[in-house]
């Protein structure tokens, strides 16, 4: 059985290395290892084309940059294996990672595999907690115990499964069906936008015990930075998962309005950014838009759950059509950055 390892490269020219040696170094070697490289314009595709040289396994696909979602639809359409999987450029894995989910996909055969990880810091990694409690799960056991709270697990804000897909395993129809629909523009929430239709559309998971996945928390990586369009695209992905988080589905409903608002302040803190580059105009027209937005305000006139106080302000005024009370919590938000940063 051969697992593709789907790797989108942008600008990781000091990370790359470790990222690509701990997928070779896997004691399970039935791999397909792709290297996007996603328009990088730093060293990273010349050591993805040494990379290929020196091991038949690997594939390199050179692509002009599309963002994230791009270059991993891109590898994709090039995967050769039965089950997918993906590493960031810039993290790295465990040895024997591939080889606990071969040997789950060799007992249960599931449609999914996740396994916990670790968010890398520079002096310290903290794991992460997912609330799984069997080795394996039958549809019907995901729509009783896993369902119900994925998308959101108290207090504000948890998931109960994690979306990112560099933690799992796919099988590659299964994939396929969920990932290439996905528009490129998305830029927050990626992962969400095609793991949690996954995994509704899923028959069966398999949970693989163990932090096995670095992931590491980089400045620069191809997520972190201020994108001056996110005002258009930070909510795709509730309009990707609307189909699955509909009102006749009380508790999953629940969980989409409660992402929502966490969306909501996802977009508060990128627009607050320090290297946010919009002038006053701008950034008020951006907080507008956001209030204008009917089908958000939708979602967030009964948020069932308890907010942390700058999100509820955030959510208040979306709720209020009240662009200035938006425009003065993202002040408020950067000035907070400039003192952490030693800038104000």
């Amino acid at each position: 059985m051969t697992i593709s390892v789907i790797v989108p490269i942008y600008k990781v020219e000091a990370y790359l290395r470790q990222c690509v040696d701990s997928i070779l170094a896997q004691t399970y070697t039935d791999l397909d290892i792709v290297l996007v490289d996603d328009g990088s314009t730093d060293n990273c595709p010349a050591i993805c084309d040494a990379y290929a040289r020196k091991d038949a396994r690997v594939q390199v696909v050179h692509k002009p940059n599309g963002g994230l979602m791009s270059a991993r639809q891109a590898g994709l359409r090039v995967a050769k294996g039965d089950y997918v999987g993906f590493v960031d450029g810039d993290d790295w894995i465990e040895p024997d990672m591939y080889a606990r989910f071969a040997a789950a996909i060799d007992r249960y055969a599931p449609d999914m595999a996740l396994c916990e990880f670790y968010y890398a810091f520079a002096d310290h990694n903290e794991p992460s907690t997912q609330h799984l409690q069997r080795a394996y799960y039958t549809k019907a056991q995901l729509a009783q115990e896993i369902y119900p709270t994925m998308l959101y697990h108290a207090p504000y804000y948890s998931f109960g499964i994690n979306p990112c897909c560099w933690s799992k395993v796919f099988k590659k129809e299964l994939l396929e069906q969920c990932l290439h629909p996905v528009t490129p523009k998305v830029k927050i929430g990626e992962d969400a936008a095609f793991t949690y239709p996954c995994l509704l559309a899923a028959e069966s998971l398999a949970y693989v015990d163990g932090c096995l996945y670095h992931y590491r928390n980089n400045a620069q990586s191809m997520t972190a930075a201020f994108d001056p369009h996110l005002t258009e695209t930070i909510f795709i992905p509730l309009d990707i998962l609307r189909t699955y988080f509909d009102t006749d589905k009380r508790a999953l409903f629940a969980q989409y309005q409660m992402y929502a608002a966490y969306l909501l302040q996802l977009w508060v803190r990128n627009q607050a950014s320090l290297d946010c580059d919009l002038d006053r105009k701008r950034m008020r027209q951006s907080c507008a838009r956001v209030c204008q937005n009917q089908e958000l305000r939708a979602l967030l006139a009964s948020v069932p759950g308890a907010l942390p106080r700058q999100v509820a302000v955030a959510v208040r005024a979306v709720q209020q059509q009240k662009p200035g009370q938006l425009y003065l919590l993202i002040k408020a938000w950067n000035l907070y950055y400039k003192l952490r940063n030693g800038r104000a």
